[in-house]
């Protein structure tokens, strides 16, 4: 019984932790149109850290996400399909894990996730923030242009066909 009970406050606090406490979530979209924030943070699978820089005349979806958040968990299929389709010298996906190395690598190897990936969990909510998601509110993604502008934020899920209308205008 005491392990069903924590088996079931577990689930819920997992669940209201994507949207941080069941309360609506913060975005500061005046981000748009300015310069994407450059940063450096560790690289998943490699030993140099992980720049925004290196991307640049690369259209860029930057998603936040973590492997406990359930929608999080819904769009990275379609993510890793839409990699597979697009990705290369004119459009990448970078995955920025709000958690460790550790607690993301499950999840990572069971979906073949095919695109850069950093993750620290401090260093994370702190790019977040930088780009207008103060509350830590997951799934959040920035389109950033070639020319690392932001050109849009997307909360919540990107379903597929929504991803293919988003690189059919800007691709």
């Amino acid at each position: 019984m005491k392990t069903i009970l924590l088996l079931a406050l577990s689930a819920t606090l997992l669940i209201a932790g994507c949207d941080r406490g069941g309360r609506d979530p913060v975005f500061d979209d005046s981000i748009k149109g300015q310069t994407a924030p450059d940063f450096s943070l560790p690289q998943l699978g490699k030993d140099t850290p992980l720049k925004l820089s290196d991307y640049k005349g690369k259209l860029v979806l930057l998603n936040f996400w973590a492997s406990w958040c359930p929608p999080c968990r819904v769009e990275v299929p379609d993510f890793v399909a839409m990699q597979s389709k697009y990705g290369g010298e004119k459009f990448t996906i970078i995955g920025v894990s709000i958690e460790g190395k550790d607690e993301m690598m499950p999840f990572v190897t069971a979906n073949k996730m095919n695109y850069p990936l950093t993750y620290g969990q401090d260093a994370g909510n702190k790019l977040a923030a930088t780009y207008g998601d103060p509350d830590g509110a997951l799934p959040y993604s920035v389109l950033i242009s070639p020319e690392q502008k932001v050109l849009d934020i997307y909360t919540g899920i990107i379903s597929k066909e929504k991803f293919e209308k988003i690189l059919a205008k800007h691709l």
